[in-house]
């Protein structure tokens, strides 16, 4: 019986998991790409690194700087990113093949025959361990494929699978604590943030050896699965292997506790209850919207609160870190100008890394848009559409409904992030006026990931998770590390991001904002259309 779940689960998961490895693959070797033609030489590359080492906020977002060489510059600046990438695939795995099931009866259903409780369980767990074998071997892998030395591109996939196996545990744990999918998935995905976020304290603090372009970092880095992942030094003279038996002991101490935990607990039931709720709704939730409303909220509150720090740190160092950057070399300063969209002329750093700030804050608030058009499918597959379309609410209402919140809740968060990163800016970092508008015209190309994901939704609703990642993934490395991979134009205009206006340059070209908010909005009516079109599929 577990050989047979397992096979249905590989099945099942099969275009997610292959979704997930392209995702990883390209993304290790464009970054090594972005090395070899951004730093090409061992004095580019240290100049940076110095920089780096003496901007905290910097090594707050990369990582821990071991060297010159390319392996080591690659894991400074690719690391921490793909690691949270392969974090986010184990937990969603994981929670989706839990409690997803537990919460239609499918886990009970099995338990009551031969198989017993832990068959779905253990198949789950091993679907968790080949997803993170498959996630190592693509960003290995890829690192060859870019040029690296073998031992060190294993080592270093090896690394990003010990992360992923980490929260493989931490996922598994917390759908036994929490009696919804909804909690543990955004439990787990506070956790991920937070390793990330412990991670960057402890090199954000720690000591810099400009010599040897090396920096020791503080005792946080111990406190991060992330952390253990840059301490096996993959590309380093001193390369060590022992960091990774720390993410597979906590892997293996995780599940053990979440097993034992999952023996003496109800099926469908958590160790933390539900609240009890109102013997009756309020007015708010006696429509569609309100619905919505009362569904997104924790992915609202969670992402804007993101937006808003991202554009706090952005806005408040621009003026530092510009100044700083200059100092870098030609190679950073014109990869820099690239991305933002500056022309090389006096001031254009400066306004390139307004836009940059921009992206990035767009790139948080799509996220937004892109979980809330996720949540259509998952309350499908949960039963809930089908629930709601019984009483007087239509489909188109009820499909808006989530479109709306979702739509309204990512332009809010830009809207906030501009306020917050145009008052903390001043003058030297561009302005308010710069600022403020360079963010709020990220919109229209935030809202095409709604409009895209919505249509997938509609179409392919199988598939609405998967692809809504991968868009998300792919529109991060075109349209934010385009230039600075080396891609062609036409692979970089793929990103909605490539077509908005750049503000903070003086004569910015408005025509790709409208276009993107035209697209945004055929691609919603259109997904609106053709849902109406096609039969609900619950517990697919």
């Amino acid at each position: 019986m577990f050989g047979t779940l397992l096979r249905f689960r590989l099945r099942r998961d099969r275009w997610q998991l292959a979704v997930w490895a392209v995702v990883h693959f390209l993304l290790a070797y464009l970054v090594v790409s972005a090395v070899h033609t951004t730093y090409g030489t061992a004095v580019e590359r240290a100049n940076t690194v110095k920089v780096m080492m003496v901007t905290p906020a910097i090594l707050l977002f990369r990582g821990t700087p071991q060297g010159t060489s390319a392996g080591d510059f690659m894991a400074l600046l690719g690391l921490t990113f793909i690691a949270v990438l392969v974090a986010f695939q184990s937990t969603f795995l994981v929670v989706r093949n839990t409690r997803a099931e537990e919460a239609l009866g499918q886990t009970e259903t099995i338990a009551a025959t031969a198989a017993g409780r832990w068959a779905p369980s253990l198949a789950v767990i091993a679907l968790g361990v080949i997803a993170n074998v498959i996630a190592m071997i693509a960003v290995a892998v890829g690192c060859l494929a870019g040029g690296l030395p073998t031992g060190g591109s294993w080592l270093f996939g090896a690394a990003l699978g010990a992360v992923g196996l980490t929260f493989v545990g931490v996922a598994f744990l917390l759908a036994q604590l929490f009696p919804a999918g909804r909690s543990a998935n955004g439990w787990a995905a506070a956790l991920v943030l937070a390793a990330y976020v412990v991670r960057g304290l402890g090199d954000a603090t720690g000591t810099p050896h400009l010599a040897t372009a090396t920096l020791t970092p503080a005792w946080p880095i111990w406190a991060s699965p992330i952390g253990w992942a840059q301490r096996t030094l993959p590309w380093s003279p001193h390369a060590r292997v022992w960091p990774l038996l720390l993410g597979v002991a906590a892997f293996v101490v995780l599940t053990a506790a979440a097993l034992v935990i999952q023996d003496r607990r109800d099926v469908g039931a958590g160790v933390f209850a539900e609240r009890r709720g109102r013997a009756a709704a309020s007015t708010v939730l006696r429509g569609s919207i309100g619905l919505a409303l009362r569904l997104q909220r924790g992915v609202l509150i969670g992402w804007i609160t993101a937006v808003v720090a991202g554009a706090l740190l952005l806005g408040g160092l621009s003026g530092v870190m510009v100044d700083q950057l200059q100092t870098a070399g030609a190679g950073v300063t014109n990869a820099l100008d690239e991305i933002g969209g500056g022309d090389g002329s006096s001031g254009s750093l400066l306004q390139a890394f307004v836009n940059v700030g921009a992206i990035f804050s767009a790139l948080l608030a799509s996220a937004i848009c892109v979980q809330g058009a996720m949540r259509l499918r998952q309350e499908e597959v949960a039963g809930g559409t089908d629930a709601v379309l019984s009483t007087a609410a239509g489909r188109m209402p009820w499909m808006l409904s989530f479109v709306v919140v979702a739509g309204v809740g990512a332009v809010l968060a830009l809207v906030l992030g501009g306020l917050v990163a145009g008052a903390v800016a001043g003058d030297k970092g561009g302005g308010f006026a710069t600022w403020f508008w360079a963010v709020v015209w990220e919109a229209p190309a935030v809202l095409v990931f709604l409009g895209i994901v919505a249509l997938v939704f509609a179409v392919l609703p199988n598939a609405t998770i998967a692809v809504g990642w991968a868009v998300f993934g792919l529109a991060a490395i075109f349209g934010l590390f385009g230039p600075l991979f080396g891609l062609p134009q036409w692979a970089r205009d793929l990103a909605p991001f490539a077509h908005t206006p750049a503000i903070a340059l003086p004569h910015p070209d408005f025509t790709g904002g409208w276009a993107m908010a035209l697209i945004a909005i055929a691609l919603v009516v259109a997904s609106l259309v053709l849902f109406r079109l096609r039969d609900t599929k619950p517990g697919a």
